[in-house]
């Protein structure tokens, strides 16, 4: 009985004593903290650059690629280039059996040589025809003469002007004849002219300097040209100049332009990074499992000739790019203190506290209008006159929405506004100067506040109201509310406690 009872004594001890072990290892280690039981890591404010990168994948191309077909039909007897061959303009590349063609040659020198025939036979039924007119006139003449003296019958006068008529239709008709017959000498000329043609295309040529990438025929084929042209050859032009068409999703295409940096890898040699430049952003749009994207024209130098066409390029644009502005580390716009163990003050409290502006060089004026015309080198009446065009259709949109439209449905009354600049601006704007506005348009909406975390000492942090703008994923551009040097917390580690 006596061990029984010492034995669940023991137990309840060790339990005890456990629960204490607990309770002293982790929660008082989770408790509140105090003043310096926790360390902070900041980062300052600085000059530097931001950039806001784009990515996006497409495929390497030639500047020009030609696909060389045959537009006869026929075998195939002759190939003269090869995958990889160098060719240069008008090179033999292939042959078609021209057997058909020699003889549709042949056929139409044939009815050529007809026809010159025909048309020498008419050429002697005119001066057939010209020299019985001749002879009828001078016997009409003679007939006239005699019934003018009353030598012969009337009738014999009436026979020889219908035989003066008969021979001058007759003369007619054989102009006519001939007339014909030089229209059909015409007409088997140009039969000659198509079969050449046809002749001449039985031999395939390079309608460019440059390399063979694609041969999709062999000797002995034969090629059927009868709705389509087939496809023999593809040519790739100067493979040092390159194009990569970047598929970029409507979400980022916006203030990605012409002349924009770019650089890009491929698979093939994956730790070097290749540079290029925005050619061109194309308008059409492809729409592919409902996700819209808008192809970048990328051109870059393949002076090596390493990069090949068809190869994956990973590129990253810079869309947009600040530089010797104040950045801070992204860390701190995303830091939020803990709900308990920080003591934390507002922003505007005390005199230290007080939030500081800093002036951005062509900041916004009051109005919207001022705002986005703030960018432009405009005389200045023409942009009073501006001015006040946009005022006006600003208060027209109020006037027709009225109070309860006003007060119940502004995002509807925001893009009527919106839609009544925009003509102003297109009807009063070059359109180098629409794209500065646009420019504005998007460095405003690029532009957020945001509450940041300053230690000020004592464990205690101040709230910091800072407007921010271009983001890189790493760094954020400082608009206003902050210093260069200024500190901000990006971490806060609570210490462990030993007691």
């Amino acid at each position: 009985m006596t061990r029984k009872i010492d034995k669940k004594l023991i137990y309840a001890l060790g339990g005890l004593a456990a629960l204490i072990a607990f309770w002293a290892l982790f929660l008082r280690g989770n408790g509140a903290a105090k003043p310096g039981d926790f360390t902070l890591e900041t980062s300052g404010v600085e000059r530097g650059d931001v950039a806001r990168l784009v990515t996006a994948s497409g495929a390497v191309r030639a500047l020009t690629t030609v696909e060389v077909g045959s537009q006869v039909s026929g075998q195939i007897i002759e190939l003269d280039a090869d995958f990889n061959s160098e060719v240069k303009e008008g090179d033999i590349i292939a042959r078609i059996d021209p057997q058909t063609f020699e003889s549709r040659v042949a056929s139409a020198q044939a009815d050529i040589a007809s026809a010159r025939a025909s048309l020498d036979v008419q050429r002697a039924n005119i001066a057939s025809a010209e020299a019985s007119l001749a002879q009828s006139e001078r016997d009409y003449r003679r007939v006239q003469a005699l019934y003018a003296q009353d030598a012969i019958a009337q009738s014999s006068l009436e026979d020889a002007e219908r035989a003066l008529a008969v021979a001058r239709a007759a003369l007619d008709v054989s102009r006519a004849q001939l007339r014909a017959s030089q229209a059909t000498l015409s007409q088997r000329q140009a039969s000659l002219q198509s079969a050449q043609l046809d002749l001449d295309r039985t031999i395939i040529r390079s309608p460019i300097d440059g390399v063979v990438i694609e041969r999709s025929v062999d000797v002995g084929q034969t090629v059927a040209a009868s709705f389509s042209a087939p496809i023999l050859f593809q040519i790739a032009q100067n493979l040092e100049d390159i194009r990569i068409d970047a598929a970029v999703v409507e979400s980022d295409i916006g203030g990605i332009d012409a002349g924009d940096p770019a650089t890009f890898k491929v698979d093939a040699y994956p730790n070097e990074t290749f540079t290029g430049t925005v050619e061109q952003v194309r308008l059409a749009s492809e729409t592919l499992s409902n996700v819209v994207t808008y192809t970048v024209v990328i051109a870059a130098e393949n002076r090596s000739g390493r990069l090949l066409p068809g190869m994956t390029a990973n590129v990253e644009i810079t869309a947009e790019k600040r530089e010797g502005v104040l950045r801070l580390a992204e860390s701190a716009i995303r830091f939020r203190p803990p709900s308990e163990g920080v003591t934390v003050i507002s922003g505007d409290t005390g005199s230290g506290g007080q939030a500081r502006s800093v002036a951005r060089p062509g900041g916004e004026a009051g109005s919207p209008a001022e705002a986005m015309l703030a960018g432009l080198d405009l005389a200045p009446e023409r942009r009073t006159r501006i001015e006040s065009e946009i005022r006006a259709e600003m208060e027209k949109v109020r006037a027709s929405m009225g109070e309860a439209g006003a007060t119940f449905d502004r995002a509807g009354m925001r893009e009527k506004i919106q839609s009544r600049m925009d003509k102003v601006l297109r009807d009063n704007l070059s359109r180098d100067e629409l794209a500065l506005v646009q420019k504005t348009l998007n460095e405003r909406a690029s532009r957020r506040q945001v509450d940041l975390y300053q230690p000020v000492g004592d464990g205690t942090l101040k709230t910091v109201s800072v407007s921010v703008g271009l983001s890189d994923g790493q760094n954020v551009e400082i608009l206003r509310g902050a210093d260069e040097g200024d500190t901000f917390v990006t971490r806060l580690t609570f210490a462990a406690t030993d007691k």
